[in-house]
């Protein structure tokens, strides 16, 4: 790691909460945990220690606001205070697209996406003050 990183490794978790991990067909958040211990075990064994900054999307079709706060203290807890935060934004051709347009997940089942960009906006600023 001290060779191939600066002061900070950027990771893209993108989210915390299972149900929309699955949604954006990630891992789930264990992963991510086992990930930052394993981390913090070998930086605590570097000359030098590098900082985990983490990527973040709100927004996602799936997600609630409970969600968003549930993703908050998650990464308080992992103690990942360095966030970029990104609101989704549908891209052509993707499955997440799809989701947005329809309010359907994959097996055809309604989610709540959110369009408000008011909102939206809302959550990225709760999720940068961590």
């Amino acid at each position: 790691m001290l060779h191939h990183a600066g002061k900070s490794l950027r990771i893209a978790p993108e989210h915390t909460e299972d149900a929309v991990l699955q949604l954006m067909r990630k891992p789930p958040f264990t992963i991510l945990e086992e990930f930052v211990n394993l981390f913090r075990s070998i930086n605590k064994r570097l000359k030098r220690r590098i900082e985990l900054a983490s990527y973040i999307v709100v927004g996602h079709p799936g997600e609630t606001i409970r969600d968003v706060l549930e993703m908050k203290k998650k990464l308080r807890a992992l103690g990942l205070r360095h966030t970029d935060v990104q609101i989704f934004t549908p891209s052509p051709g993707t499955l997440s697209t799809a989701m947005y347009y329809t309010d359907l997940d994959v097996s055809m089942r309604p989610i709540q996406t959110e369009k408000k960009i008011k909102e939206l906006c809302h959550r990225k600023d709760m999720m940068n003050k961590i």
